[in-house]
């Protein structure tokens, strides 16, 4: 029994000494809590050799991820101004498109070639850090960016001399999309080093541009049909019209030939008889298929079939208008 009791008090006195001695979350967070440093306070700019970057997080990982965010933004904002400063007010859409694709891009640059400089643990869960990179390496990697979407988008374009038009307009197109963003990352570098040659670049930029002008200019729809067809032939004509597309009154060889043609019948039951019809479309260029479609409408027959033509021209033209033109058209423009 007293050896029992003996125990007992034994237990209760590391208990008591264990509790004096632990430490809770919150005073850890005190004691642990110190002055955010200067170097983020007041962050130091970057220099003509390196950009810097700062940032507080939860841990020292994610303080870097966010320092290196930080680097970026300031990369854009900068370039951002710099740019701006330099436009004239009438050419103010096209500055405001090139400001956006650089925000873009600027957002999307990816450092490696960085260095933590600073670390610092000032609270409970919160680290300071600042990185730096070397802004030379960081434009060379730029620059080889840069050359390396050149060259492919040269390679796309020599591609394309045996292609049918329609794979012709669209290269072209996404190719008068991608100059911007190459655009753009031109202009980033340029600004960063005032010694670049951006003219061949800027030059290419131009002729990619106006090859697609060009080929939009050569491409017109002939859209014709049997006598069923009619009505979803003027439907197709209105939907390529609206798409900025042009329309040829007459088959030419350059022309994309859609034709349509419709196939009808009748299901009858006890209740009530069902007209279907069935609009093929084809898609033609220099005698080659080159897409195709089809579509089934479904109309309540009441003995006029002229009612079923009428409602399936609305239905019809419902559904195209909802759709892009490679859907409409079955033709394959990626």
């Amino acid at each position: 029994m007293l050896n029992r009791f003996k125990s007992l008090i034994f237990i209760v006195i590391v208990v008591f000494l264990n509790g004096c001695t632990s430490t809770s979350p919150s005073v850890k967070a005190k004691q642990i809590k110190q002055e955010i440093p200067s170097w983020i306070t007041t962050p130091k700019n970057s220099t003509s050799k390196y950009m810097y970057g700062v940032s507080i997080g939860v841990d020292r990982q994610s303080a870097i991820k966010s320092a290196l965010v930080n680097m970026v933004s300031k990369l854009g904002v900068s370039i951002e101004s710099s740019f701006q400063s330099k436009q004239e007010v009438h050419n103010y859409y096209e500055n405001n498109l090139v400001i956006n694709n650089i925000k873009a891009n600027v957002s999307k640059i990816k450092v490696s070639n960085y260095e933590v400089v600073k670390s610092q643990q000032i609270g409970y869960k919160e680290f300071a850090v600042m990185i730096k990179t070397d802004k030379r390496k960081f434009l060379n990697g730029l620059d080889k960016e840069i050359k390396s979407k050149e060259k492919s988008m040269k390679f796309r374009l020599n591609s394309l001399k045996e292609e049918d038009i329609l794979r012709r307009y669209n290269v072209k197109k996404m190719l008068s999309l991608e100059v911007d963003f190459l655009k753009a990352n031109i202009i980033v570098l340029s600004e960063l080093d005032k010694k670049y040659d951006a003219k061949k670049y800027f030059d290419f930029i131009d002729r990619v541009k106006q090859e697609f002008i060009e080929e939009q200019k050569r491409l017109s729809f002939y859209v014709y049909g049997d006598k069923k067809s009619i009505g979803f032939v003027n439907d197709i004509k209105n939907y390529l019209t609206k798409q900025g597309f042009r329309l040829s009154s007459t088959k030419t060889i350059t022309s994309v030939l859609v034709q349509l043609r419709t196939i009808e019948n009748i299901e009858k039951n006890s209740y009530m008889s069902i007209a279907v019809l069935k609009v093929d479309i084809n898609v033609y260029n220099k005698g080659k298929k080159v897409g195709g479609n089809y579509m089934i409408l479904k109309e309540r027959y009441k003995e006029v079939i002229s009612n079923v033509y009428k409602n399936a021209s609305i239905h019809f033209r419902q559904d195209i208008e909802s759709s892009d033109i490679e859907e409409v058209l079955g033709i394959n423009l990626k």
